[in-house]
């Protein structure tokens, strides 16, 4: 069965609406380039693609994916707004550089290319990346430094004296309500418990600079194991973790049930291979409040993106990319995967903005691999302007009460929507696309909804119910305004009502492009 391909290294634009992306910076041009010093030079050599642009104190650090064998070099060039250019140069074996001299709070447009001394070992320009410097926020009495190895007396007063990961806790007591640890950019192992915290309203922040620390280790998600090493378990309320990275570790933030935590934000953290990002551990008697994930892509799990569990409640995550990407750990994950979980009591939770795209789990049998999944225990729930694709089963697969599906696109999964009617109210649709489900549109288990304002696009052999209904169990499925295309008219197969129907039959399909809502590149 296709799978809808990773698009890895693809750079989109998320602008105004979650269905527009647009291709970032400059186009290549593989004909003719005007260098700085006014020379035409042919582009033979495929561009490298920037992967990076990460701002700090007067400046941006690139990364870039590397040339082939014989490069001879590479050459940066930025400018602001649709100014002139400048350049620099990094040498043969780096695919990073650090742009200095930069003006804090200017917004900068980097491109990088392959720079030769011939047409041949030149290439054309990669994509563009843009970044805005920001002013150190790492100097004063209510911050401290975090190093690899620390450094001087270790009192992480300043970077020359950087305390090491072991003084975490330490460090955000001293620092108090309001202040900030910083950690600087190099790799860091995992199983660190953060036990203490801020104040409502004036939480402590741990957050990234110099770079984006990695905490990383041996974790390899082709294992299809649940767990492994933990980065981060989170035992303290008023956090905000900031600008971090995982890779190769079981999660990235753990929150265990015996601790009720409160007021903690994940922003702006990029993981990949790994078994659950954000994990918050399954209890019947701990709640969680006031969650905040953004701006995170989460890459290559075998379990899951983000599992909320307990009671989460009065919870927020949107600007999030997640997507399995099983061609890249051995074809699947674990036997039952999910991008966004909502399990226990969660309850009152926004998703909002979230790309979740290729879960996939058992391919035999009863296949698994939902794009968000949702227990009938966990109850009133928003998910919106989202968009979620090629998963084994469902895009959606929810049970939730009271959950509104809305402003969302779902696309070749075998049933986009699977929204079961197994408590009062239950989940339902307002103004969603659906495109080619390899099965139905919607899933209906007993009960009744009404589906309003929806589009159906499919030019298979979908239905626009699957249905598990019986006599004893029956189900009915109304559309109110429904538009868009399916192969034919039986395949409209509701069984309740259907007004407003604009159908057409038998068009093709074009499925809208994957919007990346982060500031990270696949």
């Amino acid at each position: 069965m296709k799978k809808f391909p990773s698009v890895r290294h693809r750079v989109l634009c998320f602008a105004g609406s979650f269905l527009l992306s647009l291709a970032c910076g400059p186009q290549e041009d593989l004909t003719l380039d005007l260098d700085e010093t006014g020379e035409v030079s042919q582009a033979a050599l495929a561009a490298p693609t920037l992967l990076e642009a990460v701002p700090g104190n007067g400046q941006v650090t690139l990364k870039w994916t590397a040339g082939p064998a014989g490069t001879q070099g590479y050459q940066v060039r930025y400018r602001v707004g649709s100014g002139s250019w400048s350049y620099r140069s990094a040498g043969v074996q780096t695919t990073t550089l650090a742009v200095t001299g930069l003006t804090n709070g200017t917004k900068y447009e980097f491109v990088v290319r392959i720079k030769g001394s011939t047409s041949d070992t030149t290439s054309g320009y990669s994509n563009g990346l843009s970044a805005t410097p920001t002013a150190d926020e790492c100097s004063g009495s209510s911050v401290r430094h975090i190093t690899v190895t620390g450094a001087g007396s270790k009192d992480g007063l300043t970077a020359q004296s950087a305390g090491t990961l072991s003084n975490l806790n330490a460090f955000i007591q001293a620092v108090g309500p309001g202040g900030t640890v910083c950690i600087h950019g190099g790799t860091y192992g995992t199983g660190t418990t953060v036990s203490q915290g801020g104040a409502l309203g004036a939480p402590v922040t741990i957050k990234g600079v110099a770079g984006r620390p990695v905490f990383q280790s041996t974790f390899q998600a082709s294992t299809r194991a649940k767990t492994g090493p933990v980065a981060f378990t989170v035992k303290a309320s008023n956090l905000v973790f900031h600008n971090l990275e995982f890779l190769h570790v079981g999660t990235c933030f753990s929150f265990k049930a015996a601790t009720s935590v409160a007021h903690v934000t994940l922003s702006q953290f990029r993981a990949e291979n790994v078994a659950t990002c954000v994990d918050v551990e399954r209890s019947s008697s701990t709640a969680f409040t006031d969650l905040t994930i953004r701006d995170a892509m989460i890459l290559q799990f075998t379990r899951g993106g983000i599992f909320l569990a307990s009671g989460t409640n009065q919870s927020l995550v949107e600007d999030v990319y997640i997507d399995m990407e099983p061609d890249q750990i051995g074809g699947q994950g674990s036997d039952y995967p999910v991008g966004i979980a909502l399990y226990d009591t969660t309850n009152n939770v926004t998703l909002r903005r979230a790309t979740v795209m290729n879960v996939t789990g058992m391919q035999t049998g009863y296949t698994q691999g939902d794009g968000i999944d949702g227990e009938s225990s966990a109850s009133d729930v928003v998910l919106e302007d989202s968009y979620l694709r090629g998963s084994e089963d469902g895009c959606v697969d929810t049970k939730v009460r009271n959950m509104l599906i809305r402003n969302t696109v779902a696309a070749e999964c075998k049933r986009n929507f699977r929204l079961w009617q197994s408590v009062t109210p239950g989940p339902r649709v307002e103004n969603v696309s659906s495109y080619q489900p390899r099965d139905g549109h919607f899933f209906m288990h007993s009960g009744a909804t009404t589906a309003k304002d929806i589009a159906v696009y499919s030019s298979n052999g979908a239905k626009l119910v699957a249905y598990d209904c019986s006599s004893s169990s029956p189900c009915t499925f109304n559309a109110q305004n429904i538009r868009g295309t399916l192969l034919d008219a039986t395949k409209l197969n509701a069984t309740g009502t259907v007004t407003g129907n604009m159908l057409v039959y038998g068009q093709a399909v074009t499925i809208p492009p994957v919007p990346n809502p982060t500031s990270f590149t696949p």
